[in-house]
């Protein structure tokens, strides 16, 4: 069994991949409250003493959008996206459970071309916050960190930045390649073709085009180690 954290775009798309021979199940807030360890700690002990135990815990629960509520509330940026995901994830060193956690193309800031190895340096609240669980996951053995470039599709904004360019992919995608490369041990960059925001939403749907590179910065993620994964 695959258990994923969260009841977001992702968490449902990952719940439509589920099949017989491996099912996926999602903890909601309802079901999971990932900032109260004892309730975390509860659910998971319940779970492994199952038949069809958790062999795979996919962390995609965070404060996300709007993504400024991290500036915002700080406070609550670091209880979700830290210490939430430090309940999930000491949870899953003591079970012996493949911890995933989704993190962000957020923490590299804003530079031409990176990879996993590249300087990271966040350039807002949200992406020190996702970072600080990356800091988490890594303590966490055979652990896996998916840095990905999500764009919501249907889009939230009336208008989409023209000068602004990422590998944005949609939450479909990503949960096709998350099943691809759930075994996989370290960081993987996760991303689509590298285009504006304008022409990636243009694909989905009509959006009107607008500048925001004063809001939001370019950023070129190489994915090469995750088409070599794929391809194998």
């Amino acid at each position: 069994m695959i258990l994923v954290s969260g009841s977001g775009k992702l968490a449902k798309e990952l719940e439509k991949l589920s099949t017989k021979s491996l099912p996926i199940n999602i903890l909601s807030r309802k079901e999971m409250d990932i900032t109260n360890q004892y309730e975390v700690s509860n659910v998971m002990k319940d779970l492994m003493m199952k038949p069809n135990y958790p062999k795979y815990f996919i962390h995609t629960a965070a404060l996300t959008k709007p993504m400024d509520v991290n500036d915002r509330n700080p406070l609550m940026s670091l209880d979700t996206n830290i210490v939430g995901t430090a309940n999930v994830a000491k949870m899953c060193s003591k079970y012996g459970i493949k911890f995933v956690y989704i993190s962000t193309d957020f923490v590299y800031g804003d530079r031409e071309l990176v990879d996993e190895e590249s300087e990271v340096k966040p350039s807002n609240n949200y992406g020190w916050s996702k970072l600080g669980g990356e800091c988490v996951t890594k303590l966490v053995e055979d652990s896996l960190i998916l840095r990905c470039s999500l764009c919501d599709i249907p889009f939230r904004h009336k208008i989409a930045f023209d000068d602004v360019f990422r590998n944005s992919i949609t939450h479909k995608d990503v949960a096709d390649i998350i099943l691809k490369v759930k075994d996989e041990v370290g960081t993987i960059n996760i991303g689509g073709k590298y285009q504006s925001v304008y022409e990636f939403v243009s694909e989905h749907q009509v959006v009107e085009k607008g500048n925001g590179s004063h809001i939001a910065p370019t950023l070129k993620l190489s994915t090469k180690k995750l088409e070599s994964i794929i391809s194998e």
